[in-house]
């Protein structure tokens, strides 16, 4: 199944389970499951990336860069979609009163999504595309190491600026 057609899927999913008329409780839940799904996903997607390019073998990179791609369709745009969906919905009443974190919070996840948007999914997809030319059993890519810099140092911040929104969701600071 393609990436594309799994991220329609996904979406189609999060947008009926997310449907307002469950209540606040189901909504909490389900933005919190997204939470979950979103960072969770890219901690442990960093995680297994590291290994991987640590162990030099192309065959562990090329798994590795697959998966990022797939676990993003199924994973990391399905919790970004339950925090958005969700979270637009819980947040009404806060801006009443003391909404300055969850502006601030809102300003972090769509800095994180410009940042994976703008230069992430590119190095993926260009990374993919070195890593599919290899053949098997044979050298990693000198454009690779490169590459995979870019990812790292800007995954890196794409995953920093929403443990910060977390962060404020939580505590909901006074500012």
């Amino acid at each position: 199944m393609s990436h594309n057609r799994l991220i329609a899927i996904a979406a189609l999913i999060v947008v009926v389970v997310s449907l307002p008329f469950y209540g606040r409780g189901w909504n909490l839940f389900m933005h919190i499951f997204g939470a979950v799904l979103f960072l969770g996903n890219m901690i442990v997607t960093a995680a297994w990336m590291s290994l991987a390019r640590r162990s030099r073998n192309a065959e562990a990179l090329r798994l590795g860069v697959q998966g990022v791609n797939f676990t993003d369709a199924i994973f990391t745009t399905p919790g970004a979609l339950l925090l958005l969906i969700n979270g637009g919905i819980l947040s009404a009443p806060y801006f009443k009163t003391n909404w300055h974190w969850l502006a601030a919070g809102i300003a972090l996840f769509i800095l994180s999504g410009a940042v994976w948007g703008m230069t992430l999914v590119p190095a993926q997809k260009k990374l993919a595309q070195a890593m599919s030319r290899m053949p098997a059993g044979g050298p990693i890519p000198a454009e690779c190491d490169a590459l995979m810099a870019k990812w790292f140092r800007f995954g890196g911040i794409a995953t920093l600026l929403p443990l910060i929104a977390l962060a404020l969701m939580v505590f909901k600071p006074v500012f």
